[in-house]
């Protein structure tokens, strides 16, 4: 009998070590597989794109910077687009154009019109509504309902700040026809976080020269950010009817 007991001891104890690095190992092969999850590359460049700030603001409820700051780094790390600035930088640029017609600037500065690339497409980060306090209800559960979208806290699409879920939309219009090209969503919670900040993501470290104040170092703000991405890797698996040459394939201009 004792030498039963003892060799049933002998075979727990061998078998805690193995099911600790059975554990060990799946665990690491999660978040080996959640690292993967970058931002997506594209073959070819597309074209260009502006990137257009949606009318509502929502942001600015959450202390972040604009989305157009987590754009940037996708469309500039991704490939897939030339990205033309049609914020502040157009309007550094019409001041210089006033000194140029003026006759301020020095000789040479080659200056002046004909030369501000076209915007091929524009493309709008955008999301339903927000709630701090996700009480539901409202506009937003109505909107849920007739459309099936994923509800958080009663809000179809948005942000819930308490749950840390985030529900977002891409849309890309082409800037000749104003045909919508594209339009996804994108969704993450509190729980993908561990892959972005930490899991190969060595693009995080951008925002904050971009302008994107708050997105780094807030969990509501990694979120939104994988949430996004999220849409922006449905988005360039949608690209591939777009042509080569966006302005020649667009009706001749007149």
């Amino acid at each position: 009998m004792r030498q039963l007991v003892l060799a049933a001891l002998a075979a727990v104890s061998l078998s805690i070590p193995s099911a600790a690095l059975a554990q060990d190992r799946s665990s690491a092969k999660k978040q080996q597989d959640r690292g993967t999850a970058e931002i997506p590359r594209c073959s070819h460049n597309l074209g260009t794109v502006a990137i257009v700030e949606p009318d509502n603001q929502w942001w600015r409820e959450l202390s972040l910077g604009s989305p157009e700051a987590i754009m940037k780094i996708f469309v500039q790390q991704s490939g897939c687009f030339t990205l033309v600035n049609r914020g502040r930088s157009m309007q550094s640029r019409a001041m210089e154009r006033a000194l140029a017609d003026q006759g301020e600037l020095q000789e040479g500065s080659n200056l002046g019109k004909g030369q501000v690339k076209a915007a091929d497409y524009f493309l709008q980060p955008d999301i339903v509504t927000t709630n701090s306090n996700s009480g539901g209800g409202g506009l937003g559960g109505a909107i849920g309902g007739l459309l099936g979208n994923r509800l958080l806290g009663g809000l179809a699409g948005g942000i819930n700040v308490k749950k840390k879920e985030a529900n977002v939309t891409l849309s890309i219009v082409n800037a000749r026809t104003t045909v919508e090209e594209a339009l996804t969503e994108g969704y993450a919670r509190k729980k993908d976080i561990g892959f972005g900040a930490g899991g190969g993501g060595g693009w995080w470290g951008g925002f904050a020269a971009a302008g994107g104040t708050g997105y780094q170092n807030t969990e509501i703000g990694q979120v939104i950010v994988l949430a996004y991405l999220d849409a922006y890797t449905k988005l360039v698996d949608q690209l591939g009817g777009l042509p080569d040459d966006a302005a020649a394939a667009a009706p001749e201009a007149k």
